[in-house]
């Protein structure tokens, strides 16, 4: 007898469960020769890079661009500090309120159940 007292009944689960595993198994090795293909595309493209473009030929604009970059990331981070600082606050208030609302709505329950 089966774990669900019907064989019939857990041999279809099981049978259901290894189409289901076969299935995943088959679509994980697509997705990883896919990633192989992809991964080998990147590097032949990589290569030719490599052949054309030399660190001479690079606009000084790009490295000024960059420059403007790390600034730009060093006053988000700034920005997103100063976010979670007042968001914190925000919370905090929040809480206090509710904490406020919930013992006013005990007071106001207890009032009600005394009458």
């Amino acid at each position: 007898m089966g774990i669900f007292g019907d064989d019939k009944l857990q041999d279809q689960r099981i049978a259901a469960l290894e189409r289901h595993v076969r299935t995943l198994t088959q679509t994980v090795q697509s997705n990883q020769a896919d990633l192989a293909a992809g991964w080998i595309a990147i590097l032949a493209l990589q290569a030719q890079v490599d052949e054309k473009v030399s660190s001479s030929d690079v606009d000084p604009t790009i490295g000024k661009l960059n420059q403007q970059l790390a600034a730009a990331r060093k006053q988000l981070e700034k920005s997103s500090a100063a976010a979670t600082e007042s968001w914190a606050t925000l919370q905090g208030g929040v809480r206090e309120a509710f904490e406020t609302l919930r013992s006013s709505v005990n007071q106001a329950a207890e009032r009600i159940t005394k009458d």
